[in-house]
């Protein structure tokens, strides 16, 4: 009976970003994203920007015509670190603190809360939760399985670690930031339904299957430069053009 009731195979995508993000300086829109992501047959969505919600009715309602949840998602920065909160509410974007995540999760059960790339190296290492996941674990539904790795530097051992010990579910997803890369790391969630609740609650309890392969290091390495670079051009031309 219950292998009947959770049949339902539903790809999911819940790390992606665009030009819609306030931080990184990216170049394909909120709308580029959904057509690939239908190109590549999601099921379920996020936009997840860097501390913004970018999500919009008019874009919820593309999605649907390309047969594809959209849920408002958003990579908000918390003491310094990243955590990724799906079905975001407008009352997460005051969130600075843990203890103020924390408020927010017991008032907002309908949210998914997973800790990006916990234990990556630099550039991610900067913001990753490192020591602060094992601090604040009881906030995450689901540790990031990302797609930056390599067969040689596997940066995702740690947070494989983690979720053993605290008996929290892996999530892979993209962190995408080019659109050609959306589809090297996913997540299958088997759910009753596609819907938000279904969904969080089959990934609550495990139920999902990652498909992944790792990068070239050059890939990796060439990415990181691009962003770095373009970030510090963004923050240059801030200064002349107002």
């Amino acid at each position: 009976m219950e292998s009947q009731m959770l049949s339902n195979k539903y790809k999911v995508q819940f790390h992606a970003h665009t030009k819609s993000d306030p931080e990184d300086c990216l170049f394909h829109s909120d709308k580029a994203l959904i057509d690939r992501a239908h190109s590549h047959d999601y099921d379920v969505l996020a936009i997840t920007c860097h501390n913004k919600i970018a999500h919009t009715q008019e874009l919820e309602e593309y999605a649907a015509s390309k047969g594809i949840l959209l849920l408002p998602g958003m990579e908000k920065t918390v003491e310094k670190n990243h955590v990724v909160i799906i079905n975001a509410k407008k009352e997460a974007l005051k969130i600075n603190t843990f203890d103020e995540l924390r408020k927010y999760r017991d008032a907002n059960p309908d949210s998914l809360i997973f800790a990006a790339h916990p234990y990556h190296p630099f550039p991610l290492g900067l913001l990753s939760l490192g020591p602060n996941l094992d601090k604040n674990i009881d906030l995450f539904d689901a540790i990031e399985f990302s797609s930056f790795y390599t067969h040689k530097f596997d940066f995702n051992k740690k947070a494989i670690a983690a979720a053993k010990l605290h008996n929290k579910p892996l999530l892979g997803t993209a962190d995408n930031h080019v659109l050609k890369f959306l589809n090297h790391t996913y997540s299958y969630v088997y759910a009753t339904e596609k819907s938000a609740n279904a969904i969080f609650d089959s990934i609550r309890e495990g139920k999902i299957e990652i498909v992944s392969k790792p990068m070239k290091l050059i890939r990796i390495a060439a990415m990181t430069s691009r962003l770095i670079f373009l970030e510090y051009v963004k923050k240059f031309l801030k200064l002349f053009v107002k």
